[in-house]
């Protein structure tokens, strides 16, 4: 079945390009830089902040991480785009997608906050019920769960954003000793203006670290999304939230 060309909004799906789609695949995971505007990103990150530090302003079934604006962020065009390349099941159609989304959190971390926690990784021999999965076949990829990080700060190489062990979703070995730090060259991370989306499969191994930026916090959306008929997470949004969103 084809997939839907809008999302839940009637904006248009964007589709990954080739370049795109190989540097995932090779990779495990993507950097997609600047996709909200400035006065997303401000609305989106003073809810954030209100959300941590003055929860009774909100209405108590958007006081989570796809509240208020962080809600548009489930299906922005791009991740649907990208789902619909990566994760979706052939099930799909305009009026349902072919993927879930089945977890979500809000990190804000100032500096000092964060630990180094190296997991995930190899999933292209994890089973199929693991959800941690990663397969290939006849020009084709399949990422079971995946993560999509909106980064709502600037994020500068160092700082303390996610790291990756490139690769390593389709490593045959396991992780040298040499990881178990987090200085180790192996491990790379990112930079990106606020407003970027970070997508990675959550078969690669991959780490939190600590937050060194005094500027500026580390202010991030981490929404987990499967194949539509697979459930890892026990998450479940609100109710009310639910009833009130669009039918896809």
């Amino acid at each position: 079945m084809p997939h839907p060309t809008t999302n839940a909004e009637g904006m248009p799906t964007i589709a990954l390009s080739e370049e795109q789609r190989y540097r995932f695949d090779t990779r495990g995971w993507l950097l997609l830089p600047g996709l909200l505007s400035e006065s997303q990103v401000d609305e989106m990150k003073d809810f954030c902040y209100r959300l941590k530090k003055d929860t009774d302003s909100i209405p108590e079934h958007h006081r989570s991480s796809i509240g208020g604006p962080l809600e548009s962020l489930t299906d922005h065009p791009t991740v649907v785009g990208f789902m619909d390349e990566f994760v979706s099941s052939g099930y799909a159609g305009e009026d349902c997608y072919g993927f879930r989304l089945e977890g979500t959190f809000l990190t804000i971390r100032s500096k000092g906050d964060g630990q180094f926690a190296p997991h995930g990784g190899r999933g292209l021999f994890n089973f199929p019920g693991n959800s941690h999965t990663y397969r290939m076949n006849n020009d084709r990829a399949h990422s079971g769960l995946t993560r999509v990080v909106w980064e709502l700060n600037p994020v500068r190489r160092g700082d303390g954003g996610t790291l990756f062990l490139t690769g390593s979703h389709k490593g045959a070995f396991p992780p040298p000793a040499s990881t178990a730090s987090k200085d180790s060259d192996l491990w790379e991370d990112y930079e990106c203006p606020a407003g970027s989306a970070l997508i990675f499969t959550e078969a690669i191994t991959h780490s939190g670290v600590d937050w060194v930026n005094e500027d500026v916090d580390r202010v991030a959306v981490f929404n987990c999304y499967n194949v539509v008929g697979n459930k890892w997470h026990k998450w479940e949004p609100h109710p009310q939230q639910l009833e009130q969103m669009p039918f896809k």
